[in-house]
C-alpha cells in the first residue's frame, strides 16, 4: 500500500520538502493571554509543557487589543506573550484576528457587515460581522493580517499559522448584501456570457422569470415561494468562491512574510454553506473544530432521530461522526484538530459531562485517522462573556480539570509509540458540497439530508471493520478497491469516465447523477450518465413521509427503507425487493446502484457484500465498537456503555489496552 497523499488537491503555495513531510502526532492548546494577567503567563507557559503540549494557538480574536483604536497599535502584550511561550518550549499558531473586526472598523464601514436571509444586517456584539463580498474589509483584513504577519513572521517560536476562524460559523458563509448582488452579476456574466446563456441554463423561461442584462439579476431571497434552484445553486457557487478568494488573500500574505511555516484554516462539522475544497486548495493543514457531545444534540441528531444513540453515547458522542470529519479534512491537505472538546461545551441544548476517559478517547481517534496535531480548547475556562460555562483544561481558579489528567496520559502514551504514517485506504467516499446543496435545493421531501446518507454508509464501512476515505469528486480514484457514490448529484462526463476506468468496484445511489451541472434533469434520465457501470436509470422517485417506511428483503434480510425509493428500467441484476416489487440493489459492470435509503442492518449487510465483492478483509466489529488502521497500529475505541471485546480476526501486540475494551476505552495493537 502507498503513503496516503491527498489525491489532486495540491496547494497553490506548496511548502518546501523539509517542512512538508510526515509529522509525528503531537498534542496543543487554545490560550488567549489577553483574558489573563501578564503574571499568570509564564506559570501557564511552564504548566502546558509538563502536561505534554507543544503547540498554542493565539490572537485569532484579538484584533481589538492589536489596534484598540484606527492605527494606533498595542504590540508589546503580544511580544511578551509570544517570547514567554516561546521560552518554555511551546511551537505557537499565530492567527490573522479577522473573524473579529472591532467596533470602530463597523463604524467607519456599516455596510461592512453581513446581510441575512431575512434581509437584516448581522449587528456588532458576537463575531463574523462582516461580508466576505466587501471590498473595503478585505483591504482592511489584508493590512491587519499583513502587520500580523511581518511581526511575528520570523519568530522563531511560530510554527504555524491560522487565517481567520471557522469560516462560515453561525450561518455567515453567505451574504445577501449589496456587495454581493454586484459580485454575484460580474461572476454570472464570466460564467455565461451573455445573459440568453443564463436564462437557457436556469429555465427562466419558467414563470415568466427571464432577465434582459446581468444588472437585472437579484440575489434568491426574499421570493414569494422557493427561488429558482438554478440560481440559489450559482450563488453558493459565487459564496464559495468569495471564501476562497479571502482566505487566499491572506494566505498569501502569510507564505510572503513568513516562509516555510505551515498554514491552515479551523473548519467546522456538518457544515456545508460552502465549498471547502476550494479554500483547502490554497492551504497546507486542513484542521477542524471537534466538539463530540456538542456536535451530537444540535447538528446530528437534527438529521438523525436515533434515541438509543443518544442514550448510549451521550457521554462519548457517535462513533462514527467525528471520524467522518477526520477523513474528510484529511483528503484536503495535513489533518490538525484545531479545537478538541476538554469537558462541557456552552452550546448545544443541554450540555453533559463527558465520560470519564472520553477526552482520552477522541485525541486518539483523531491520531488514529491521520491527526499530527489535536489541540484541546481552551486551556483555562473563561470567567466571562458568551463562553463562560465552555470547559478548559484548567478550572477557572487554576485547578486541573478532568480534560488536563487525560490529555497528560495521551502525551505520556505518545511518548512510548512510534505512530507511523497513514496509508491510503482501501475504500473511498466520495462527498461533494455542490450535491449537498443540490439535494436541498430539489426539494422532494424535507426529511432527506445529505450528510446523514453519507454517514449511514460511512457507518457501514466501519462496522465491517473498514477503511475509509473520503474524497472530492476531482481527486484521483486510482488505487482504491471499492468507491462509493451516495447521492452524488450530478456525475460529469469526466468522473462517470474515471470512475470506469478506475478498476473499482463502484456503488452508487440513491439519488446519483440525478442532476446536470446546470441543475436540469438529464436528458437520459436520472442515473443515465454511470448506467453502463450500474445497470439503473431511475424513472419515479418515491419520496416518502417520515415514518411510513417500506418493507423489503434482500438476500434473506428483511428490513426497511425510508425517505428515498427509486424505481426505473433495469438492465443490470436485481437482488432484493421492496414491497413495491421493485429491486433494492442492481448489479451492472462492476458496479452497482443502490435505489433506497434502507435501514442501519441492511446498510451493514449491503457494504459488507460489496466489500466482499472487492476482496476487502471484513472485521464483524460489536456495536459501538470501532478500528482504524495507520500505518502497522490497529486503534481501537469503544463509545458504548458497556465493555467489548475486539474480534479475534484484528489481532498483532497489544501496546495499550487489551482484548476487551472498556466504555471509552482505547487500544492500540502493533499487527
Amino acid at each position: 500500500m502507498c503513503i496516503y497523499s491527498m489525491p489532486t488537491q495540491g496547494h497553490s503555495r506548496p511548502l518546501d520538502d523539509a517542512t512538508d513531510m510526515f509529522a509525528a502526532p503531537t498534542l496543543g492548546v487554545c490560550y488567549y493571554p489577553e483574558h489573563w494577567p501578564e503574571e499568570q503567563w509564564q506559570s501557564d507557559a511552564q504548566n502546558m509543557v509538563a502536561a505534554g503540549l507543544s503547540w498554542v494557538r493565539i490572537a485569532e480574536f484579538a484584533w481589538s487589543r492589536i489596534e484598540p483604536s484606527p492605527g494606533t497599535f498595542d504590540w508589546g502584550w503580544l511580544d511578551r506573550a509570544v517570547d514567554i511561550l516561546g521560552a518554555a518550549g511551546l511551537r505557537i499558531v499565530m492567527c490573522t484576528p479577522t473573524a473579529t473586526p472591532p467596533k470602530w472598523l463597523i463604524d467607519q464601514m456599516p455596510d461592512m457587515v453581513a446581510i441575512g436571509p431575512d434581509g437584516a444586517p448581522r449587528k456588532f456584539g458576537s463575531r463574523r460581522h462582516y461580508s466576505f463580498a466587501h471590498e473595503g474589509y478585505r483591504r482592511e483584513s489584508a493590512r491587519i493580517s499583513r502587520l500580523v504577519a511581518a511581526r511575528y513572521g520570523q519568530h522563531e517560536a511560530v510554527g504555524a499559522w491560522q487565517t481567520d476562524n471557522e469560516y462560515g460559523c453561525h450561518d455567515t458563509a453567505i451574504s445577501y448584501c449589496a456587495s454581493a448582488l454586484a459580485e454575484f452579476r460580474q461572476w454570472l456574466a464570466q460564467r455565461y456570457g451573455t445573459i440568453g446563456a443564463l436564462n437557457e441554463a436556469w429555465g427562466n423561461v419558467f414563470w415568466s422569470m427571464e432577465y434582459r442584462s446581468f444588472d437585472e439579476v437579484e440575489l434568491p431571497i426574499l421570493t414569494v415561494t422557493e427561488a429558482n434552484p438554478a440560481s440559489a445553486l450559482d450563488f453558493f457557487r459565487y459564496s464559495s468562491q468569495a471564501v476562497a478568494e479571502f482566505n487566499l488573500i491572506q494566505t498569501d500574505i502569510i507564505r510572503a512574510n513568513s516562509p516555510g511555516r505551515p498554514v491552515s484554516h479551523n473548519f467546522m462539522g456538518n457544515f456545508d454553506q460552502f465549498d471547502h475544497r476550494p479554500v483547502a486548495k490554497d492551504l497546507d493543514i486542513a484542521a477542524w473544530d471537534s466538539y463530540p457531545l456538542g456536535m451530537l444534540q444540535n447538528m446530528q441528531l437534527e438529521a438523525r432521530k436515533d434515541v438509543d444513540l443518544h442514550r448510549d453515547c451521550m457521554r462519548t458522542g457517535d462513533p462514527d461522526f467525528q471520524a467522518f470529519h477526520h477523513d474528510l479534512y484529511r483528503g484536503m491537505g495535513r489533518l490538525w484538530v484545531m479545537e478538541q472538546q476538554p469537558g462541557p461545551v456552552n452550546w448545544a441544548r443541554s450540555n453533559v459531562i463527558p465520560a470519564d476517559g472520553a477526552v482520552r478517547l477522541w485525541s486518539w481517534e483523531a491520531i488514529a485517522h491521520g491527526a499530527e496535531v489535536v489541540s484541546y480548547f481552551r486551556w483555562r475556562q473563561a470567567p466571562f462573556a458568551q463562553e463562560q460555562m465552555h470547559a478548559g483544561l484548567r478550572l477557572r481558579n487554576d485547578e486541573p480539570a478532568i480534560g488536563h489528567g487525560e490529555a497528560k496520559i495521551v502525551a505520556a502514551e505518545l511518548a512510548k509509540i512510534d505512530v507511523p504514517p497513514i496509508e491510503q485506504a482501501e475504500i473511498a467516499i466520495i462527498h461533494d458540497y455542490e450535491a449537498d446543496q443540490m439535494s436541498k435545493l430539489d426539494g422532494q421531501t424535507a426529511d432527506f439530508h445529505y450528510l446523514r446518507l453519507l454517514l449511514d454508509l460511512y457507518r457501514a464501512v466501519r462496522q465491517n471493520g473498514g477503511n475509509v476515505d473520503i474524497i472530492g469528486p476531482h481527486d484521483a480514484l486510482n488505487g482504491y478497491k471499492l468507491i462509493l457514490a451516495p447521492s452524488l448529484m450530478h456525475i460529469s462526463d469526466d468522473l462517470a469516465e474515471r470512475l470506469a476506468a478506475s478498476g473499482a468496484r463502484i456503488l452508487a445511489g440513491p439519488r446519483s447523477a440525478a442532476k446536470t451541472r446546470d441543475f436540469q434533469i438529464p436528458e437520459k434520465l436520472a442515473g443515465s450518465a454511470i448506467a453502463d457501470l450500474t445497470g439503473f436509470i431511475a424513472e419515479r422517485i418515491d419520496a416518502l413521509p417520515a415514518g411510513f417506511p417500506l418493507a423489503v428483503e434482500w438476500q434473506g434480510q428483511t428490513g426497511e427503507i425510508s425517505l428515498w425509493h427509486e424505481r426505473g428500467t433495469i438492465t443490470g441484476t436485481g437482488e432484493g425487493q421492496s414491497e413495491t416489487g421493485d429491486p433494492l440493489l442492481v448489479s451492472g459492470n462492476r458496479g452497482a446502484y443502490l435505489t433506497g435509503w434502507v435501514d442501519e442492518n441492511l446498510m451493514r449487510g449491503i457494504i459488507g457484500g460489496e466489500m466482499q465483492k472487492a476482496a476487502i478483509a471484513l472485521h464483524d466489529m460489536p456495536d459501538y465498537l470501532r478500528v482504524r488502521r495507520r500505518g502497522t497500529l490497529l486503534i481501537v475505541t469503544n463509545y458504548g456503555p458497556n465493555a467489548a471485546r475486539i474480534p479475534d480476526s484484528l489481532d498483532g501486540e497489544f501496546l495499550v489496552g487489551s482484548r476487551d475494551v472498556i466504555p471509552a476505552g482505547v487500544t492500540i495493537i502493533r499487527g
